[in-house]
């Protein structure tokens, strides 16, 4: 049933991409197709859904990583985020990009809830899914095999570090360190990748990751006070 349920989401997310890009003209970010086709092949030809993290929990272990993960995230974005203004660099550079990231071309719609809404939902089904699906579902577990946890969630961290470095987002120097070694290394990469490796699944750090971007954008466009 597992695997049934992620042959879907994987088609259905695959689909709505190009359903976006014809009807809206979003981009179809193409590293976000090979994150979604890559797993999939995986788990196609693996006939298991482990390899990509994509497993049932224990509820308990679930919602104490999920707990923790949330905690030590949000920790990172909370302290650095108001000092250097980096996601709304992010945002704003986005906002401006044509084609528009299928994300972000809800926050371009509207200023009200339902802009983070659909922001909240593409990030969680498809663009952050495909991210955690890749590094830190596949590749942890894959570099696990051969060596051990630890050493995935560090490889990965710095391939993700890698991916990010290379779309090059062009912030200043301090934004752009805090982008990298803050929120993609060590955020996102490590503590997201412990949350994975605790659990064998991607779950908590998705979670996390979705609600801390969708918080962010929230803050900056219906409470800007704050920020």
């Amino acid at each position: 049933m597992k695997r049934y349920l992620f042959f879907i989401w994987i088609i259905a997310a695959l689909a709505v991409l190009f359903y976006l890009s014809n009807l809206y003209g979003t981009e179809i970010p193409h590293f976000t197709l090979i994150w979604l086709v890559l797993p999939f092949l995986a788990v196609l030809l693996s006939g298991k859904t482990k390899y990509v993290g994509f497993e049932t929990v224990k509820f308990s272990d679930f919602f104490l990583t999920l707990l923790l993960t949330m905690i030590f995230m949000g920790l990172v974005f909370v302290i650095l985020e108001p000092l250097s203004g980096t996601y709304k660099l992010i945002i704003n550079q986005n906002l401006s990009t044509r084609p528009i990231s299928p994300a972000f071309y809800w926050l371009n719609q509207a200023r009200d809830y339902s802009a983070v809404l659909g922001f909240t939902i593409t990030n969680l089904l498809i663009i952050i899914f495909a991210e955690e699906l890749f590094f830190r579902g596949f590749l942890i577990h894959y570099i696990g095999l051969k060596l051990n946890d630890f050493w995935g969630v560090l490889i990965s961290a710095f391939l993700f570090l890698l991916f990010i470095v290379i779309l090059n987002y062009n912030l200043p120097p301090v934004q752009n360190y805090i982008y990298l070694v803050g929120y993609t290394f060590f955020a996102r990469g490590i503590i997201g990748g412990w949350s994975v490796a605790r659990t064998k699944t991607i779950w908590p750090s998705l979670i996390t990751s979705t609600l801390v971007y969708s918080v962010i954008v929230f803050m900056y466009y219906l409470y800007p006070v704050y920020f």
